[in-house]
């Protein structure tokens, strides 16, 4: 088949093998569109370093071997082509989109497409995963809008897991397709404000699209202040003091924003963090002890984040072409990688390998 490999910091398209054949529970999917995810990224840049991180973790998810190519893309959406012993959900032709894990067959153990040598992820014409994992793509959804559902539900399920109620403000951080989810789903789950933080002015206008009350370029206006002098206002107006927490969501993933935020969100907020670097970040945790600030990698219940995030798609609730700022087939993958490194002009490019 035809992929865009990566090896030695360069994108290739290349003829490749098909994945594995098939394992009990597991589809074979024909790829429509694959968005790139802020992990590619990451990985990219410097793949040693992001295997050695998930291998320290003890997280096998998302470890290879960086001597041999990997064909990336894990945002994906597409065409049910082949299905594997015990699967009863689906049929071949079914129009599905999910989160891209596959159980290698030889250790049991579950690895994320396009993070493995052997399971290539959607940066190609076809992938394996396992079914637990596929959705149905809801009829009057296209398919390359239905990929926008991995990265949007992230912010759904942080957002679950933060414990926000009606009278507490989100204060996100970064509105790349994480940030723009959590935008949404600070929204829908009633928050009092929701104040948007973001440099670019294209990520600025889409935050207003989706939602968020306040938006500042971090630059130009401090986002706490901003956040402190609308409830003040609001309080004023409505003759009492809300009794509702800020909780930051950050969603950058820029190198000193953790510390940062330590220091100058108020007392007894919370930080639930989205997008993390990969490098060491130093912080002094007894900032965080005196100001009694909760910090939240990703621990709590949550229920359903990726069906409801595919739902609101379904229902019009998110405008989905607005937040697709490129589309490339596998010759312009390499391109924009580029692009997406300096976000001026983009939010989420997907890749199209019919294209």
């Amino acid at each position: 088949m035809r992929a865009t490999q990566f090896l030695n910091g360069r994108f290739t398209a290349a003829e490749v093998a098909e994945p594995p054949a098939l394992g009990p529970g597991q589809l074979r999917i024909a790829v429509a569109a694959c968005g790139i995810c802020g992990s590619d990224l990451s990985m990219s840049k410097d793949p040693c370093r992001f295997v050695q991180v998930a291998a320290d973790s003890g997280y096998p998810l998302a470890t290879f071997d960086t001597d041999r190519p990997v064909v990336l893309g894990h945002e994906y959406a597409g065409l049910v082509s082949e299905i594997g012993a015990g699967v009863t959900d689906f049929a071949v032709g079914d129009r599905v989109a999910g989160i891209g894990l596959a159980t290698e067959q030889s250790t049991g153990i579950p690895t994320i497409i396009g993070y493995s040598n052997e399971y290539h992820g959607a940066f190609g014409e076809s992938i394996v995963v396992d079914g637990y994992w596929v959705r149905q793509v809801p009829d009057g959804l296209s398919l390359e809008h239905a990929t926008l559902a991995e990265p949007l539900h992230v912010g759904e399920m942080h957002v679950q897991q933060s414990g926000l109620t009606a009278a507490d403000s989100a204060l996100v951080i970064g509105c790349g397709t994480i940030g723009l989810g959590a935008i949404i789903a600070a929204k829908a789950h009633g928050a009092r404000l929701v104040v948007a933080s973001e440099p670019s002015p294209k990520r600025r206008e889409l935050a207003r699209a989706v939602g968020a009350d306040i938006v500042v370029d971090p630059n130009e206006q401090d986002p706490i202040e901003a956040w402190t002098t609308a409830v003040a206002q609001s309080d004023s107006v409505v003759g009492q003091s809300g009794n509702g927490i800020l909780i930051a969501y950050e969603c950058s993933g820029r190198a000193g924003i953790l510390g940062t935020l330590m220091r100058t969100m108020p007392f007894n907020s919370r930080i639930q963090v989205l997008a993390a670097p990969f490098d060491d970040e130093p912080i002094i945790p007894v900032v965080g002890q005196f100001r009694r600030i909760a910090v939240n990698f990703g621990h709590g219940p949550h229920e359903n984040a990726y069906d409801i995030t595919l739902q609101r798609l379904a229902d019009g609730e998110i405008d989905a072409e607005a937040l697709i700022t490129g589309r490339v087939g596998l010759d312009g993958v390499a391109d924009a990688f580029t692009a997406l490194r300096h976000p001026d002009q983009h939010v989420k490019i997907i890749v199209i390998p019919g294209e």
